[in-house]
């Protein structure tokens, strides 16, 4: 599937750059992007792994199935690091 056939359909692709999962979807009004931020408890845009998906200069970024994407959100929900986990609540 080309970009621009991506872009009409709104195709999401997932990604883990380094080990934070991403969520990227085209659209014909731009580019919706998520990352999973365990410190901030949950999903945040942040356009700096735009960047890193689209260059990959440093080789970090790997696309990645859905079903991946849901196990790496999974595992760092379960991590020290994410503020449930801290507190006790799961």
């Amino acid at each position: 599937m080309t970009t621009l056939e991506r872009e009409r359909t709104g195709e999401t692709k997932y990604y883990l750059v380094g080990r934070v999962p991403v969520k990227m979807q085209e659209r014909p009004d731009g580019v919706a992007l998520v990352a999973f931020n365990p410190l901030l408890g949950g999903f945040v845009a942040d356009p700096r792994y735009y960047s890193a998906i689209k260059w990959n200069e440093d080789g970090r970024v790997q696309e990645i199935d859905e079903a991946q994407f849901e196990r790496e959100v999974e595992r760092l929900r379960r991590s020290e690091f994410y503020p449930a986990a801290v507190n006790g609540s799961t």
